[in-house]
């Protein structure tokens, strides 16, 4: 588990490519998404609490450190197929534990939004 990071959100599905990998890495990149940045956007704009939860498949062929040779679509679904229970126990966790009322700052993250008070 890590705590922070920076993801680069691609169109896909598909895979990058070792010199895409490269740039986001070199960028600062850790974590390639196709599916972040939208929901991320949504949720602030509406006040909502958010939190990312990726289930990383595979070290990109493109990153130090990284598989040997592309990764292939089964081994993908073949990791992703492997996480699916620990996302269910992350989940039941997390809904357990939720507080009855939020004291987080996401539900007035746009009061002082100069085009909402204007």
């Amino acid at each position: 588990m890590h705590q922070t990071g920076t993801m680069v959100v691609i169109q896909g599905p598909r895979f990058s490519t070792r010199a895409e990998s490269t740039a986001y890495a070199t960028s600062g990149c850790t974590v390639i998404n196709m599916t972040g940045a939208p929901e991320a956007a949504l949720a602030r704009e509406l006040e909502l609490c958010y939190a990312n939860i990726s289930l990383v498949t595979d070290y990109d062929v493109g990153v130090s450190g990284g598989s040997d040779g592309p990764v292939s679509h089964v081994e993908v679904r073949q990791v992703l197929a492997s996480n699916q229970e620990n996302l269910r126990k992350l989940l039941l966790t997390l809904v357990s534990t939720m507080p009855d009322s939020r004291t987080c700052e996401c539900g007035t993250a746009l009061a002082s939004a100069r085009f909402l008070n204007s």
